[in-house]
């Protein structure tokens, strides 16, 4: 007698018959559960399935909810919004009020503008870098993300017999579709070797109009830059005519409410910023020295336009998602979460004998599936021993624990330390399931 499908399963079926591969986003198909995860709602640190079963959310939506799901100030925010007559395309005070609410909070911003995703963010990013230095080629680095736009797609998550040699990695094109000539813009570094980026730019420097990077690289687990390199890329690139853009679209108010450049001490020319800055409501901004974003229209000739930049929905949640970011005590939940989380996990992998590294910093964290040693760049986080990967977050997801096995995960503000150790008293009982299998 054939198994009886579950919820998931058939709404999977369904969709399949609409949407292409059944979802509106590729990494939505959950490669562990062979479907995606059927939402039914979400309350702060938990979310439900169509099933009706809570799970202690891990994902946050890849980060976007820093406040957790269904906070009472973002739909309050949302709800004036609504009243104001759902205003598209229009300017209020509201869009100026929040870009001063920025421009205070972050080191480099001394103007913005909005975009919807990320990828519009760092879109514009370069865009107006090459207006701004009438060069064209862009350095980016091994196993940091910017978008899905054709000018930085690359080498976000290559296949490592594809990837070149260590220290001269060949740009790997992450999607079809992509024009062969676009390869000759880009140059792909490995992250946190100063060598290689000193004689790149040495030899390139007339035609590198940027350097972009994630300061905290959250895209492959959570690495972090070496001690002092940040700075001397901050030297290389004023030095050389460069501009230093820092995409802090995950990294934001990770670390704090000044992001990561104000938690490292760096200052770039421009930055994203993204996901969190809205609540969970489609908001992204790029910004910087006012000299470079001057040359956006209608002040200079880098265009940068859209029917739904800066709409009222998102901008009111945002004002109230950066009021709460901004607000006394909010790192300081964090940083206790953080470190309870983090510590609680080390030792659970550690008494386990399963080689599990967690790397995390703020609100956001990866996991390391065979590795013993600290990862610092994107070469060591593939090596991933993918058969103890998968058993990992099959167990985990039953366990009620809603991680996606994916690079990154985190927690948010709603979170509280009776989370954390149900949380952990769920991975000890999954890691010895998993000991139980491989004793089979």
């Amino acid at each position: 007698m054939p198994k009886a499908q579950n919820k998931h399963q058939e709404l999977f079926e369904f969709s399949s018959q609409y949407l292409v591969g059944g979802v509106s986003s590729s990494i939505r198909l959950n490669s562990v559960l062979g479907h995606p995860f059927y939402v039914s709602r979400g309350d702060r640190s938990k979310i439900y399935d169509v099933e009706g079963q809570e799970f202690i959310d891990f994902n946050m939506s890849f980060g976007a909810s820093l406040l957790g799901h269904n906070h009472p100030k973002i739909k309050q925010a949302i709800q004036q919004a609504l009243d104001l007559g759902i205003v598209c395309s229009n300017e209020c005070k509201y869009q100026g009020q929040l870009a001063k609410k920025i421009v205070d909070l972050i080191p480099c911003a001394e103007m913005v503008r909005f975009t919807c995703s990320g990828t519009e963010a760092t879109m514009h990013c370069i865009r107006l870098a090459r207006e701004f230095t009438g060069k064209e080629k862009i350095v980016k680095f091994e196993g940091h993300f910017h978008g899905y736009h054709d000018y930085l797609n690359y080498s976000v998550h290559p296949l490592l017999d594809k990837a070149g040699p260590a220290e001269n990695p060949v740009p790997y094109v992450e999607s079809g579709g992509v024009p062969l000539g676009m390869k000759k813009y880009v140059i792909v570094l490995p992250f946190n070797n100063l060598e290689v980026l000193e004689k790149t730019i040495k030899t390139h420097k007339d035609e590198i109009a940027a350097v972009i990077l994630e300061p905290i690289n959250y895209n492959s687990g959570c690495i972090l830059p070496e001690p002092g390199y940040l700075e001397e890329i901050r030297k290389l690139a004023q030095d050389n005519e460069i501009v230093l853009i820092f995409d802090e679209v995950l990294s934001a108010f990770r670390t704090g409410p000044g992001c990561a450049q104000k938690y490292f001490g760096v200052t770039p020319d421009l930055c994203t910023i993204g996901k969190a800055v809205a609540g969970g409501t489609p908001l992204s901004l790029f910004g910087g020295k006012k000299e470079i974003m001057q040359h956006v229209r209608p002040l200079g000739n880098s265009q940068h336009s859209g029917t739904y930049n800066g709409h009222l929905i998102p901008v009111m949640a945002a004002l109230a998602c950066v009021s709460e970011i901004s607000s006394e005590g909010f790192y300081e939940h964090i940083y206790q979460l953080a470190k309870k989380l983090y510590s609680g996990l080390e030792e659970i992998f550690k008494n386990s004998g399963l080689k599990i590294r967690v790397q995390g910093l703020g609100a956001r964290f990866g996991l390391y599936f065979g590795v013993d040693k600290e990862v610092k760049d994107y070469r060591a986080a593939a090596r991933n021993d993918r058969e103890l990967e998968s058993k990992f977050y099959r167990a985990i997801h039953g366990r009620k624990l809603y991680l996606v096995p994916f690079s990154h995960h985190g927690f948010s503000s709603a979170h509280t330390l009776q989370d954390i150790e149900e949380a952990l008293d769920r991975v000890e009982m999954a890691v010895k399931e998993i000991k139980g299998q491989k004793t089979v």
